[in-house]
């Protein structure tokens, strides 16, 4: 990129897209767990938690239904949390696990094809998608990889590999991870995750939490397109000063620091079933 076309660097700018960035790590990893293995009061708990409020608020921007979903998750911080969680932990048995029929399928291929089939083409492309960044299912062969749970496990190393691009100052490689990463959104995500929602509030008799939470991914994942769209054109346009990326100011620092810890708190939540749609490295 030449000087004269470079825009003007501003470190706010950087550090907004840092906000959205750490915002983004917490949710994906969060849905992961929500719909990827059995409730526990421990993630009820982090799902109603600050972390989570926050991270919300930062994505939000004028999607009227984030912020629904604020409102929402405040309704389930007056329910007793022991009760919640029971109820919680018995609806995400009727709607991921069974027995008997479930009310809609967690995974993407069935939407494109109206095929009920387990694996299809498609989720051999997802297999593909994130063989390419040296990632395998970790009970390969097990779940199929267009599963919503092995997904949302997907976009939340990506945002954060995005994060760690941002931070060493290497802006031509984060636009291009950003674009990538809008992609599968695109692609994967968005293009089923509203059918999903709606068969699932539909054939749904009684509702405590999980077909609120995948109207709520569905909306999130649009919002992010859009997101990611925008920083990467904000990678490509702007020049890094040749002092690098600037320092934090403290009260951020510390900010993000906190979410971040958060964030590992989170991860290290261990769920029944969850390994099934867990991602592991593996060599290309």
């Amino acid at each position: 990129m030449s000087e004269t076309t470079a825009a003007t660097f501003n470190p706010a700018d950087a550090w907004g897209l840092e906000a959205l960035l750490i915002s983004r790590v917490r949710l994906y990893t969060l849905f992961h767990k929500l719909f990827g293995g059995n409730t526990t009061p421990e993630l009820i708990d982090e799902l109603l938690g600050q972390g989570t409020q926050d991270a919300i608020e930062e994505v939000a921007g004028g999607a009227v239904e984030m912020q629904n979903l604020l409102g929402f998750l405040n309704d389930l911080r007056k329910r007793d949390r022991s009760e919640l969680a029971d109820a919680a932990k018995d609806e995400y048995t009727r709607q991921f696990v069974g027995p008997g029929t479930l009310p809609a399928p967690a995974t993407e291929s069935p939407y494109l094809t109206r095929d009920a089939s387990t694996v299809q083409e498609n989720t051999l492309l997802v297999r593909m998608e994130y063989r390419m960044y040296g990632l395998q299912a970790k009970r390969f062969q097990r779940v199929p990889e267009d599963h919503v749970a092995m997904m949302c496990s997907f976009m939340a190393s990506r945002a954060k590999k995005a994060l760690q691009l941002l931070r060493a100052g290497t802006l031509p490689e984060l636009g291009q991870e950003l674009y990538d990463e809008r992609a599968f959104v695109v692609n994967h995500m968005a293009n089923w995750l509203p059918e999903f929602a709606k068969l699932t509030r539909n054939h749904t008799k009684t509702t405590v939490m999980f077909p609120q939470l995948i109207e709520a991914l569905s909306v999130f994942v649009n919002v992010d397109a859009t997101m990611l769209a925008e920083g990467a054109y904000w990678a490509e346009q702007v020049e890094l000063p040749e002092a690098g990326m600037p320092a934090l100011p403290d009260e951020l620092a510390g900010s993000f620091a906190q979410a971040e810890q958060g964030i590992g708190a989170l991860e290290a939540i261990r769920l029944v079933g969850l390994e099934d749609v867990e991602l592991i490295a593996v060599e290309n």
